[in-house]
């Protein structure tokens, strides 16, 4: 059931446009598996150092549709994650851009207007002005909610955010 599962959500993303082929390339090829656990309400789904995705029982199970827009667009927000390794998946840069990549993925295949802190999210510049940064993380809780504890997580990666620290200057 499984193996089904997971063969019929890649071919269906790898068939919704060219940023689903390459995250269904990218799943398949670094052989990442999915599963389903419960986590909080704010949490749609979650990528692990060793290469899973965890998908929240809340939301999805093994009898969601295999084209289900929300789920496949988590996909691709958690592949992107996977890509852009711990330092930067683990800062409110790199949910920024995974948060971007993964709405805009899901209004290519659903173009609906969206909740009005994701509209707005959408039109943020990916840049590291901590200003910017901080509004980002403003728009992720006021879309997800207290729970989502992005503001756990440092503004630039880890090594750019020391870096900042030490010097004050502004990552290029």
């Amino acid at each position: 059931m499984k193996k089904m599962w997971r063969k019929a959500v890649l071919d269906i993303l790898a068939n919704t446009g060219a940023l689903g082929k390459e995250s269904a390339e990218y799943i398949r090829r670094h052989n990442v598996r999915m599963h389903f656990r419960k986590y909080s309400k704010s949490t749609g789904a979650r990528w692990f150092l060793c290469r899973n995705i965890s998908l929240n029982t809340r939301y999805y199970s093994p009898d969601t549709a295999f084209g289900d827009q929300g789920m496949l667009s988590l996909l691709v927000h958690e592949v992107h994650h996977l890509k852009q390794g711990i330092w930067t998946a683990l800062s409110v840069y790199g949910e920024l851009d995974a948060w971007q990549v993964g709405f805009r993925f899901y209004k290519s295949v659903h173009p609906v207007r969206l909740h009005a802190a994701i509209e707005e999210m959408l039109t943020l510049p990916l840049n590291y002005d901590r200003n910017n940064l901080r509004q980002a993380a403003k728009l992720m809780q006021d879309y997800a909610g207290k729970g989502y504890h992005i503001n756990w997580l440092p503004l630039y990666p880890l090594h750019k955010e020391v870096k900042y620290w030490l010097t004050r200057k502004i990552p290029k």
